[in-house]
């Protein structure tokens, strides 16, 4: 990854694949801007929410090498913050994410 526009668009991928597995339906913004990132749609139970995805590469060491600490997945009203660690196998996903779609 050679840079941050690189890591956010691989993270996205990678997070909307990872909930594709998962059963359900997602759906990309395709502006380079945008209130979310993904939208994401459980056919079984009509319930949609929306996604925005925060990238780190590394959760405990900054460009500069000083220590810092993960982003944190959390809610913004009706928006999930995903984040999405590169290297680690699985997304962190805020309290109550799979309730909300009802899964």
């Amino acid at each position: 990854m050679n840079s941050k526009n690189h890591l956010g668009a691989y993270g996205e991928l990678y997070v909307a694949n990872y909930l594709l597995s998962m059963g359900l339906e997602v759906f990309r913004n395709l502006a380079s801007s945008g209130p979310t990132d993904l939208v994401v749609w459980n056919k079984d139970t009509d319930k949609l929410l929306k996604i925005d995805v925060k990238c780190v590469r590394d959760p405990y060491m900054r460009k500069d090498g000083t220590l810092s600490l993960a982003k944190k997945p959390q809610w913004n009203g009706t928006i999930a913050i995903v984040v999405y660690v590169h290297g680690e196998a699985s997304v962190r996903l805020p309290e109550g994410f799979w309730e909300v779609l009802d899964v």
